[in-house]
């Protein structure tokens, strides 16, 4: 199952402390075409033992990503929980897993 996609990657810029000293962070948004890909059975195994649950793989260009920790992809919020850069290539794979509850989100900002 590869498909093309557009996926929107997010990073997080810090922007100052609030008036008790927590961390502002503010989120930066930007889109990059993708080929999403399905999850093989030694990355599901292996990501389930580092208590992971893998959804997806996104292959991209190299140069795309900037150390982006989340992404959004047909409406749903996903984490970067790998990332691998294959060699005497040009593509790196982004390993995704779902952003269920309060776990590892940020809030939205536009």
């Amino acid at each position: 199952m590869n498909s093309e996609c557009i996926v929107t990657l997010i990073s997080l810029k810090s922007c100052g402390t609030n008036y008790i000293g927590e961390l502002i962070t503010k989120e930066v948004k930007r889109q990059v075409f993708a080929i999403k890909k399905s999850v093989n059975q030694s990355e599901f195994f292996q990501a389930a033992a580092a208590g992971f649950k893998p959804d997806i793989v996104l292959d991209i260009s190299e140069f795309e990503y900037n150390g982006e920790n989340f992404c959004i992809l047909a409406g749903q919020r996903y984490k970067i929980y790998r990332t691998f850069s294959a060699k005497d290539t040009e593509r790196m794979e982004l390993y995704l897993t779902a952003v269920v509850g309060e776990a590892n989100v940020t809030p939205e900002s536009s």
